[in-house]
């Protein structure tokens, strides 16, 4: 079985952006918070909180910026 991210319980972009948006929301938890470190690794918002840095609300896993 594969690890979940240990921010994904908590992760703002599901009470945020995505709230409404359960598909969607579903598809982003299943390839990278529920993923393993292969799938985290991935999400932007991962990212940029691994490097120290702050991470907008807005910013979504596949995020080009």
């Amino acid at each position: 079985m594969l690890e979940k991210c240990m921010n994904s319980e908590k992760c703002p972009i599901y009470s945020g952006v995505l709230k409404d948006l359960r598909m969607t929301a579903a598809a982003y938890r299943q390839q990278y918070c529920n993923a393993g470190s292969a799938g985290w690794g991935k999400c932007r918002r991962y990212q940029v909180k691994e490097r120290g840095g702050k991470v907008p609300e807005q910013l979504l896993p596949n995020s080009l910026k």
